[in-house]
């Protein structure tokens, strides 16, 4: 989203009015203290004329990269299956 925000100049207000949401919602987002909604997709789909589905892949990205960040692979425990148990 920053990228239609900062190359032209749009402000956090004007973008709100476009979307027809409330200027915190877009300043949460944009700060990325909230994650991107199905709704806010396609509000964003219908003001910037790029998919609802492209807005929602780049933030499912955005969370897994997080979540791997988060997560200790250490700390778990993986299951081995073994073909002669599983029949």
């Amino acid at each position: 989203m920053m990228s239609y925000v900062e190359p032209y100049r749009l402000s956090q207000r004007e973008l709100a009015g476009r979307l027809g949401v409330s200027t915190a919602a877009v300043s949460r987002l944009l700060a990325q203290k909230s994650d991107l909604t199905p709704e806010m997709a396609v509000r964003l789909e219908l003001v910037f004329d790029q998919s609802a589905e492209s807005w929602m892949t780049m933030q499912v990205a955005h969370s897994l990269a997080q979540a791997r960040k988060a997560v200790d692979p250490r700390k778990l425990t993986p299951f081995v299956f073994d073909a002669v148990d599983a029949a």
